[in-house]
């Protein structure tokens, strides 16, 4: 006797499907809105690093995960954004909102510029030359100490709340601000990379990935696809770098080593490559993962355990879980249920096909049926007295 399993057949586009996103979407907002009633000040502060982080995988993974260019020097990028607000505001006294913008723009064009060498190298040389961007990027933020305050640091970045909203207010209303400046930021960034990657250029840049040779043919500008997804993957990580300003409030050069960068990647690969939801797993997991293994460090002599666990971590995901966190819920909801995509309604395709049809009937009548009715097929109407010439190839009609 054989037990199968059966699953629970969803329609695509149905109400009840549209029920389970409405109902997920509300989830989300519901402990988005509790955390802060929930945790400490503390916790609240960690949760919003973790979005920082998270916010740079998304960007990551456009470019590593839908796009298949490797990149080591994100931490560069992330850096350029932080000190460009660090250095606008406290230096020239702009107000940080004003700087983002900032951020983002000479990013992308850094970016863009750092992708055009690359795009004439493939694999791991394209990995090199941004990891000549990551290693170089420290050194110059020491090397100019008069812009950037050197290896001392750079000190009194803030981002105040607005004094109209009592909800700010109190001794952790600058707590509060920032883990809520970081979540929107972190959902309308979600949302771009949904969107783009959803899009006839997301569709051509993941085209480039799977087979450069077969995308070319088809149409795709290779060089402007890439070097375009290269400058919004930097433009992403300089937004999460300003932010990762205007809440920590002080930046050095070794806070954007390769470490970091390294970091990164493992986020996106443990939260799942390719991924709408996986850079948000990621961010918390390589963020978290430090902080739980210094709290146990304190329990055993002092040794940091941080890149242990990490590194277990990356290696079971990569021999068991090589779709990452969000590849594993996808295959555990898939065992209850199955989403099937709408077919096209058989009624609506079969009134079409008699419009069609008739449509063609009219434009291709036989000529008897409008010899019989009087009138020459193709002749419009006349005035009196005038005649249709005729062709010196037409055949004589009998």
């Amino acid at each position: 006797m054989r037990l199968t399993h059966r699953r629970i057949a969803i329609l695509e586009g149905s109400p009840v499907h549209i029920g389970l996103r409405v109902f997920r979407a509300a989830a989300i907002v519901a402990v988005v809105v509790c955390l802060p009633s929930v945790f400490a000040p503390f916790r609240i502060t960690q949760v919003t690093g973790a979005c920082t982080y998270a916010i740079v995988i998304v960007g990551l993974n456009l470019l590593s995960g839908f796009g298949g260019q490797i990149s080591l020097g994100h931490a560069a990028f992330f850096g350029l954004g932080a000190y460009t607000t660090g250095i606008l505001t406290v230096d020239h006294g702009m107000p940080p909102l004003l700087t983002f913008p900032i951020s983002i723009v000479l990013a992308f064009v850094v970016g863009a510029i750092v992708a055009l060498p690359a795009l004439r190298l493939r694999g791991i040389y394209v990995a090199l030359v941004t990891l000549a961007v990551g290693l170089i990027f420290p050194a110059l933020v020491s090397r100019f100490d008069s812009l950037t305050h050197g290896p001392a640091g750079l000190f009194g970045v803030s981002y105040d709340p607005p004094h109209s909203l009592s909800y700010f207010g109190g001794f952790n209303g600058a707590t509060l601000w920032h883990y809520w400046l970081v979540v929107l930021a972190l959902g309308l960034v979600c949302l771009v990379a949904r969107n783009l990657v959803r899009s006839r250029f997301g569709r051509a840049v993941v085209a480039l990935r799977d087979n450069e040779s077969a995308a070319v043919v088809m149409g795709v500008r290779r060089t402007a696809s890439r070097a375009l997804i290269f400058g919004i993957s930097a433009a992403i990580a300089a937004l999460a770098g300003s932010l990762f300003a205007v809440t920590n409030g002080i930046l050095t050069p070794d806070s954007f080593s390769l470490l970091l960068t390294l970091y990164f990647l493992a986020g996106m690969v443990i939260g799942g490559t390719a991924t709408l939801w996986g850079p948000i797993y990621g961010g918390f997991i390589v963020y978290f993962v430090p902080v739980w293994a210094t709290d146990l460090s304190g329990l055993h002599s002092g040794t940091n355990l941080a890149g242990v666990f990490l590194g277990v971590i990356i290696i079971v995901i990569t021999f068991a879980l090589r779709t990452g966190v969000q590849g594993l819920l996808h295959s555990v909801t898939g065992l209850a249920f199955e989403l099937r995509p709408r077919t096209p309604s058989a009624s609506g395709a079969f009134r079409k096909s008699r419009v069609d049809r008739a449509a063609h009937e009219d434009r291709a009548a036989p000529a008897d049926e409008t010899i019989a009715n009087g009138r020459d097929p193709g002749s419009g109407d006349l005035p009196d007295g005038a005649t249709r010439p005729v062709r010196s190839d037409a055949t004589p009609r009998l």
